[in-house]
């Protein structure tokens, strides 16, 4: 038995539906995109001082108050052990499968 409906677009209705659910679909799918390239490119640094007495030169991580002609204290023979550098090194990072 065949009814008729009150609505004559009512098939229009599931389409509709499934257009909407088929959008939400390929927007996650970007945002996951999106997030998995944001991962890719996530640095990890380190500041590094680097110490020179006489001509020896010692890298160690930075201290606040740290700069450059800053003197950190005696290495022997009556020479200074001074602040030459600083600097930022990258850090490798192990990607996790």
């Amino acid at each position: 038995m065949v009814t008729q409906t009150s609505n004559p677009l009512e098939w229009l209705q599931p389409l509709l539906l499934m257009l909407l659910i088929g959008v939400l679909l390929l927007l996650l799918l970007r945002q996951t995109m999106e997030l998995s390239r944001m991962r890719e490119a996530v640095k990890i640094t380190r500041v590094l001082t680097l110490v020179a007495c006489g001509d020896k030169v010692e890298q160690r991580p930075f201290k606040e108050g740290d700069y450059v002609g800053l003197i950190v204290g005696e290495c022997g023979e009556g020479k200074q052990a001074r602040i030459i550098g600083i600097y930022v090194e990258e850090v490798p990072v192990e990607k996790s499968k």
